[in-house]
């Protein structure tokens, strides 16, 4: 029997460390737990301690008989997710019928997410929740968070760099922008955070390193994919040649805040929560 006073959660687990923190969550909280990895997003190795099982992300009836089975209450959509093609979806009848509902092809990733999640609570009878409502305190601060701060050059860098992904974000494109002195090096599409930073280290001017910036998009349901800062960004961040991190405070997740922060000073970066 279950003694943790909250109900059962489902974690539909994509790609990263997050959905390990969720997991750790729960077992702090005492709470029972099942992790639905979707195939070709989650890491192989997420979840091996844990009560799984492996789904491609189309597999709605599935999905469905296993809420049932499993008496699961909640679910929590965590990790990264490459938007598939429809090969790699691969659709039953039940996502087909969902799929036809919210016309795919038409929506950009942030209301696609949306759609997905409305889907799942319909066709499951489950509720969908945010991250932060198990991870408490991952929202990111305002302000620094470590040692450094953005001197007057950085600051305009951050400046430009919201306003340009709040214009993506409207166009529901992206999050991340990666600006220095002025200069916009890229923005993020498709390929994610880690990619933009690997593509903009061989665009990088001479002087002042630049700034990633991400913004959850201004009509986003702060229930999916909000930006996402973990000790892995640091890292991409340093190769890249950046000198600094700027996140919307209060949208954006901090995972593994202590280690972010070692790892920044560590490594010479600035960290700060932007509105």
């Amino acid at each position: 029997m279950n003694a943790s006073p909250h109900p059962k959660l489902g974690i539909i687990a994509g790609g990263g460390t997050a959905p390990r923190r969720v997991i750790e969550a729960c077992r702090a909280q005492g709470r029972d737990f099942y992790v639905v990895c979707l195939e070709g997003q989650a890491d192989q190795d997420i979840a091996d301690d844990a009560p799984h099982t492996w789904l491609p992300l189309g597999a709605f009836g599935k999905l469905r008989d296993l809420a049932a089975t499993e008496k699961i209450v909640e679910i929590v959509m965590i990790g990264r997710v490459r938007r598939p093609s429809l090969s790699e979806l691969k659709p039953d009848w039940l996502a087909i019928k969902a799929l036809a509902k919210i016309g795919m092809n038409l929506l950009g990733d942030d209301a696609l997410l949306r759609a997905v999640g409305q889907a799942i609570e319909q066709e499951c009878a489950v509720h969908v929740i945010g991250v932060q409502d198990i991870l408490g305190g991952t929202l990111m601060p305002e302000g620094s968070l470590g040692a450094l701060s953005p001197d007057t050059q950085a600051e305009q860098d951050i400046a430009r760099g919201v306003a340009v992904a709040q214009a993506l974000g409207r166009a529901d494109v992206g999050q991340s922008v990666v600006v220095q002195q002025g200069l916009v090096l890229g923005v993020e599409a498709i390929e994610g955070t880690d990619a933009l930073l690997a593509r903009c280290k061989s665009l990088r001017r001479e002087g002042a390193g630049g700034v990633l910036v991400k913004m959850a998009k201004p009509q986003q349901d702060d229930r999916f994919d909000l930006p996402t800062i973990g000790p892995d960004t640091i890292e991409a961040a340093e190769q890249a040649g950046l000198r600094g991190i700027a996140a919307e405070a209060g949208r954006s997740l901090l995972i593994d805040r202590d280690r972010v922060r070692q790892l920044a000073d560590e490594k010479g970066l600035f960290i700060v929560g932007t509105r």
